[in-house]
């Protein structure tokens, strides 16, 4: 399979998986990449685009429906952004192995946590509340820079924790925080590195399907077998990604 068909796959895959969660798709993103054979680094930054766009095509009609909250969207990505610059910083000076362990540790606790609530908590019935948000992005944008993920596990509860966002609403605005923050890190990637067009192009095409079709089906399936179901894909992936990366040699 040559790298457009595959790189058409892997976006299609992570655009469904962010479509119907609004968080969760950006965990998979970086081992799918690195089945393409990508260096981690690599793999790292172009997870960062591909979440980016993904998110974008997906936050798009949501907003034109006026359900992205721009006011905590705001808020999170501006101390995103500067977070994110941070975890990239920081990422030169990690042992590749270390990273990978840190990665397959974060999707496993996603994993128990999503398992454990089988739901996203109910949305708050009080004020938006700016301090927790802040740090919520901080941590966010930390973790996108060093390992490439969107952080809409964390995004999307945070907004049900700290603003009176509907559920709905705060997958559409964690879409939106995903492609500003990632989308910003991924211009920061492309200052000292090149990706192939044909790999970008296949991930944005299948990431454009997929989140299209996860946005439909969201809206239609419920909330807590998806959820069990997603949650054991993600013990598969660590799982996986630490067996290709810590056992296998590669």
């Amino acid at each position: 399979m040559d790298m457009l068909a595959e790189s058409l796959a892997v976006g299609s895959i992570l655009g469904l998986l962010l479509g119907l969660t609004g968080a969760g798709g950006s965990l998979v993103a970086l081992p799918l990449l690195l089945s393409l054979h990508l260096p981690l680094r690599d793999a790292i930054g172009v997870s960062l685009g591909a979440v980016a766009l993904t998110a974008l095509v997906g936050a798009i009609p949501r907003a034109r429906q006026g359900m992205v909250a721009w006011k905590p969207a705001l808020l999170l990505t501006l101390s995103g952004l500067p977070g994110n610059a941070m975890g990239q910083w920081l990422g030169q000076f990690i042992p590749e192995k270390a990273l990978v362990v840190a990665f397959c540790l974060l999707v496993l606790w996603a994993a128990w946590r999503m398992w454990r609530s089988s739901s996203l908590p109910r949305a708050s019935e009080g004020p938006l509340r700016s301090g927790p948000l802040v740090l919520i992005g901080i941590g966010v944008g930390l973790l996108s820079g060093l390992m490439g993920v969107g952080g809409g596990f964390l995004v999307v509860p945070a907004l049900l924790w700290f603003t009176p966002l509907s559920l709905l609403s705060a997958m559409a605005t964690s879409m939106a925080v995903i492609s500003l923050v990632s989308g910003g890190g991924f211009l920061l990637y492309l200052s000292h590195a090149s990706p192939s067009p044909q790999l970008l192009a296949g991930l944005t095409a299948g990431g454009a399907v997929g989140v299209m079709a996860g946005n439909f089906l969201a809206q239609r399936i419920g909330g807590r077998l998806l959820q069990r179901i997603f949650a054991l894909m993600l013990v598969i992936v660590s799982l996986t990604l630490a067996a290709q990366k810590l056992f296998a040699g590669s």
